[in-house]
């Protein structure tokens, strides 16, 4: 197998209702993936399962073949969480916010913190806010100090749950282009959940559709942009 991230056969349920039906999808490492479909479809589930936040119902989530939990614990496998309205704190300054979980766990030296949140900062775009809290930010800030946070612990999968929400085109485009970036000058795999198709043509390698709890279908943006579905209709 390639080394990748594999779905094998997942399910889950809420009060009911089947949000994923035996879905088996596997990501390869080191891309940028996006993830499309309707509200409810189950899209942010499947990131919460990859981040630990959620468990299926049945079935597995492997990383190179090795059951997430197994990866977690035998190798220390590092895996950040980029949420839809950043969920920043605003009892915190910003470079407070960014070093929180190394302070928490004590890792590495307080200088050593600082100087790894100033240069996210600063490579980001937003080293003059540094001081300020997070409600005082802009939309568009606040997107860019959670990314820097979960960038601070070098993770290895980055999770973008609805990266540019409540953005404008400007903002969105700068999220894209430190999405871009980042493929280009990292080894972290990045999965993008977004219902914004102009946003997932711009920096995915690969599309993946999500409906009625499977990916039925899953290619190269190029591809996607010239494929007759119901959820690709703004494209045309």
């Amino acid at each position: 197998m390639e080394n990748n991230i594999y779905f094998s056969n997942i399910s889950k349920s809420f009060d009911g209702k089947i949000v994923l039906d035996n879905l088996s999808h596997g990501f390869k490492l080191n891309q940028v993936h996006v993830i499309l479909g309707k509200s409810g479809m189950g899209k942010s589930v499947l990131l919460k399962m990859l981040m630990g936040l959620m468990k299926p119902d049945s079935g597995s989530i492997l990383i190179n073949n090795i059951n997430l939990d197994d990866v977690r614990i035998k190798e220390n496998f590092k895996t950040s969480y980029v949420f839809q309205f950043s969920a920043l704190l605003n009892s915190l300054s910003v470079i407070d916010n960014i070093t929180l979980y190394l302070d928490e766990n004590n890792i590495d030296t307080k200088e050593n913190r600082l100087k790894k949140a100033y240069k996210l900062l600063n490579d980001l775009g937003v080293e003059q806010s540094a001081d300020k809290i997070p409600s005082d930010l802009s939309g568009g800030m606040r997107k860019r100090v959670a990314i820097a946070r979960s960038l601070i612990i070098e993770p290895e999968i980055l999770l973008y749950d609805e990266p540019t929400a409540e953005l404008d085109q400007i903002n969105t485009k700068i999220i894209a282009d430190i999405v871009i970036d980042l493929k280009k000058n990292s080894s972290i795999t990045q999965l993008v959940v977004t219902h914004d198709i102009s946003f997932a043509l711009a920096i995915a390698d690969t599309i993946s559709i999500l409906d009625q709890g499977v990916i039925n279908l899953s290619d190269s943006p190029e591809i996607i942009k010239k494929t007759n579905h119901p959820l690709l209709d703004p494209i045309a």
